[in-house]
C-alpha cells in the first residue's frame, strides 16, 4: 500500500510540473518585440514620413552595462540629427525608464522628473504609465508628458524592410499638458498614437490622427555610418 501510495504521489507531482511547463510556453513574452538589447554598438534607425520623404525620425540604441545596472538606451532626433530627448531603460526591471532627457527651446539637455516609468506592456491586458514634466520650450511652462499603452493586437504581422516579421500593436494614449506654476493656468491636448512592434526589430511603425501621420523604419545604419556621415548633435550644456 506505501509503494502504491508512493506512485501516485510521484505521477501527481509529475502532472502537475508538465501543466506548470505548459503554460509558460504558451505564455508571450513581449520583450521579443522590444529593440534587440544585446548590442553594446549602437545601431541606428530610419523612420520616415510616408506623405513627407524629407521628413525623418532617427533612434540611435545601444546597450549601457555598468558594474550596478544593465540598460538600454534609445535617443530621438530629428531630420537635422539634432538629439531631442532619450530614454534610458532598465532591462532587469521590466523595461522600466529609469531616466528621461529631454532638449529645451534653447537647446539645453534637461533630465526629466519621473512620476510614473512604466513603459512597455509586459503582458496581455496590462496598461502601463509614464508621467514625466521638464521645462517647456516655452518661457515660465512646465509641460507634463503623459502616456498610457495597451496591446491591442498580439497576432499580427507587418513588413519590415521587405520581410513579413510577427508583430505586436500597442496603442498609446498620449496627455500634453502645459502649466504655468504662477498663475496655475493649464492647457494641452490628447493624440492617440498606434505603435507597431515587430519580433527582432521594435518598433518599426507609428501613426497618428487616424493615420493622417504615418511614419515607417525605412533604413538601419551601423554606427561607424553614424561616426563617418552624421553631424555630432549640437547642444548647450
Amino acid at each position: 500500500m506505501k509503494h502504491l501510495f508512493f506512485l501516485f504521489s510521484l505521477l501527481f507531482i509529475l502532472v502537475s510540473c508538465g501543466g506548470s511547463t505548459k503554460d509558460q510556453v504558451q505564455e508571450v513574452s513581449y520583450m521579443e518585440y522590444f529593440y534587440p538589447t544585446d548590442s553594446l554598438i549602437p545601431f541606428i534607425y530610419v523612420y520616415q514620413n510616408t506623405k513627407e520623404a524629407l521628413d525623418e525620425k532617427v533612434h540611435r540604441i545601444y546597450r549601457s552595462e555598468t558594474p550596478e545596472d544593465t540598460t538600454l538606451v534609445v535617443e530621438y532626433y530629428n531630420s537635422d540629427l539634432k538629439i531631442t530627448e532619450g530614454y534610458t531603460h532598465d532591462l532587469m526591471n521590466e523595461l522600466r525608464v529609469i531616466d528621461h532627457m529631454i532638449v529645451d527651446g534653447d537647446g539645453k539637455k534637461r533630465q526629466a522628473k519621473l512620476t510614473e516609468n512604466t513603459f512597455f506592456p509586459q503582458k496581455k491586458g496590462e496598461q502601463t504609465q509614464f508621467l514625466s514634466d521638464f521645462p517647456s520650450h516655452l518661457d515660465s511652462l512646465t509641460m507634463i508628458y503623459q502616456s498610457k499603452r495597451r496591446v491591442l493586437e498580439e497576432n499580427s504581422t507587418v513588413s519590415v524592410l521587405g520581410k513579413q516579421v510577427p508583430a505586436i500593436v500597442i496603442e498609446d494614449s498620449v496627455n500634453i499638458i502645459f502649466a504655468n506654476p504662477y498663475t496655475k493656468e493649464t492647457g494641452g491636448q490628447n493624440v492617440m498614437i498606434t505603435r507597431t512592434f515587430a519580433k527582432g526589430y521594435g518598433m518599426v511603425k507609428w501613426s497618428a490622427n487616424n493615420e493622417q501621420i504615418v511614419y515607417k523604419l525605412e533604413r538601419i545604419l551601423s554606427n561607424k555610418w553614424w561616426e563617418e556621415y552624421a553631424q555630432a548633435p549640437q547642444v548647450a550644456l
